[in-house]
């Protein structure tokens, strides 16, 4: 997918919230591969006159006028990401900074209060494979792969065991807060590495939410499953659907800027 069409999901069909609103709304993330380093990227469209670009251990931040046209936003997103990755590219060792996740055998993960223990394994095989059991993922890598393939595909590998350990955990969840607060019909509820953003919601009720979100407190995947619970209801950003929002957690702004300030650290 080009950066263009990797834009235009992020904006479609998405109104643009007031401050006093969401935050999440305000903000869109990503990742941006650059000589097989994930650089994390976030654009933030603000009331602002000018467009700027910062590049820092955080990763790549794009700030945009809210005001200016969708064309005019993505060409501006395009010019600083196309900037962004050849100063990356003239300076490698800043990648050095960003936050990358390196798998090692018998290296503990700590997934909220979950802790798992990382086992590398290497098979004669084209492909790479995993298994979790317990608290243990078994990661069997393919050979001939370079470093960076290697800790990409152990990065996949157990997004889809972590998916597959919590998937039960957060079914149940949601069935409960859908019970108490909405009675709404759930389709199905699907856990991915998605990091452009936190989940979503069809109107078919098909919910899917980011394995990211198992980093979090509790309270604020809460937050998160009722956010896309309530758009069962209103599906849209409209502020009957942020008044449901408040009624059920009257704090949900915080858990917003919890996300906001904790985005480069909820990663795999």
């Amino acid at each position: 997918m080009s950066l263009l069409s990797l834009f235009d999901n992020l904006i479609a069909n998405e109104p643009i919230a007031k401050p006093a609103e969401s935050v999440l709304l305000q903000h869109k993330q990503f990742e941006l591969e650059v000589s097989g380093v994930k650089v994390p990227v976030r654009i933030c469209f603000e009331a602002r006159y000018n467009n700027r670009v910062t590049v820092n251990k955080n990763g790549i931040l794009i700030r945009i006028c809210k005001h200016a046209s969708a064309e005019e936003q993505k060409q501006h997103v395009q010019t600083f990401l196309n900037w962004a990755k050849s100063k990356l590219g003239e300076k490698p060792e800043l990648l050095d900074y960003l936050p990358q996740r390196r798998y090692l055998n018998n290296e503990a993960l700590k997934v909220g209060d979950h802790t798992f223990i990382i086992h590398l394994l290497y098979n004669k095989l084209a492909k790479s494979t995993a298994r979790i059991h317990e608290n243990h993922i078994m990661l069997s890598l393919a050979s001939g792969l370079t470093k960076e393939a290697e800790q990409s595909a152990a990065s996949y590998l157990v997004s889809k065991c972590l998916a597959k350990y919590f998937q039960p955990i957060v079914c149940e969840r949601l069935h409960l807060l859908n019970q108490k607060h909405f009675g709404k019909r759930i389709s199905s509820v699907k856990l991915k590495y998605n990091t452009s953003n936190w989940g979503s919601c069809s109107s078919r009720g098909n919910i899917n939410l980011s394995v990211r979100l198992m980093f979090a407190p509790q309270d604020v995947i809460d937050y998160v499953i009722i956010h896309e619970l309530a758009h069962l209801v209103h599906h849209n950003h409209s502020n009957k659907f942020w008044n449901l929002v408040e009624s059920i957690m009257p704090n949900y702004r915080e858990k917003e800027r919890h996300l906001q300030d904790n985005n480069f650290k909820y990663y795999l």
